[in-house]
């Protein structure tokens, strides 16, 4: 059975959850602000004295129940994670115990939360693919495959965290849930740079095209600019992401508790740009 107990960690369980719980708190507040930005973007047009909000009909529900979706994980999270914290600071005899015991429906609502947030956010990314480029699904077929892949890690982590089968005392980094955590993160990182790429290169290659035609027709049209803004946004949002993703995958490699407040961060990160574009 791998437990943390049997080997000393530099960085003890206790401290990286509380560590989590801070960096979690603290991103979620920056996430707050990016959520009402979006949720504006979604829910009202025009600007000045012609700004109005959109009736039923004109909302892209889609986008909308996606990003209330991620927000009531966000923030259901964020207060079970402070309740986890209080179980074990507070009431509990023996923090570390209580904080190892993976069948607690804590530990696993906390997975499905993290899971079902990054698995919503790469559904986003993949659906605004498809639709740069014409729905044209030969375009994402890559980008499914590991879509489908990450469904599939993320259901059997789950499904081990939950088996009665499962040694009850154990971390993230044991034997029986870490490479499925390895799988999972590995996935996400290379499905987000190979979509974020492709959406990139389209809108690039958009760019480019528009351009050479205004320099033919003389024209003063300000779309370039425009989607220079649109390639900046889409690149920084994806990179902030896939590097929280990429570092959790390799505290995960290594064993550290590093893991608690990495994949922590990885739950508040998410593409509300996409949401909104």
């Amino acid at each position: 059975m791998s437990n943390t107990t049997t080997n000393p960690n530099p960085f003890p369980l206790t401290a990286a959850q509380l560590s989590g719980n801070f960096c979690e708190t603290l991103f979620y507040g920056m996430y707050l602000v990016t959520f009402t930005f979006c949720a504006r973007t979604l829910l009202i047009t025009g600007s000045g004295r012609e700004e109005r909000w959109l009736r039923l009909h004109e909302i892209r529900w889609t986008m909308m129940i996606v990003a209330l979706t991620l927000f009531a994980i966000c923030t259901f999270d964020t207060a079970i994670g402070l309740l986890h914290n209080f179980h074990a600071f507070v009431q509990s005899e023996d923090a570390e115990k209580e904080l190892l015991n993976i069948a607690d429906w804590i530990n696993i609502a906390r997975s499905v939360n993290q899971t079902v947030a990054m698995i919503l956010g790469d559904f986003v990314l993949i659906y605004r693919c498809w639709i740069v480029y014409g729905r044209r699904w030969l375009v994402i077929t890559p980008s499914l495959i590991l879509y489908l892949g990450n469904l599939a890690m993320a259901a059997k982590l789950i499904e081990v965290e939950a088996n009665p089968k499962t040694h009850r005392d154990i971390s993230l980094n044991s034997s029986q849930i870490r490479p499925w955590w390895l799988a999972f993160f590995a996935i996400t990182a290379i499905q987000n740079i190979l979509t974020t790429a492709i959406l990139i290169w389209r809108i690039w290659r958009v760019e480019k095209q528009s351009e050479r035609f205004m320099n033919h027709s003389g024209s003063m049209v300000h779309q370039p600019r425009h989607l220079r803004k649109v390639i900046r946004v889409i690149a920084e949002s994806g990179a902030a992401y896939t590097t929280c993703v990429f570092v959790t995958f390799l505290v995960s490699v290594t064993q550290s508790n590093a893991l608690y407040p990495t994949s922590d961060m990885v739950c508040d990160t998410k593409r509300e740009p996409q949401l909104s574009g």
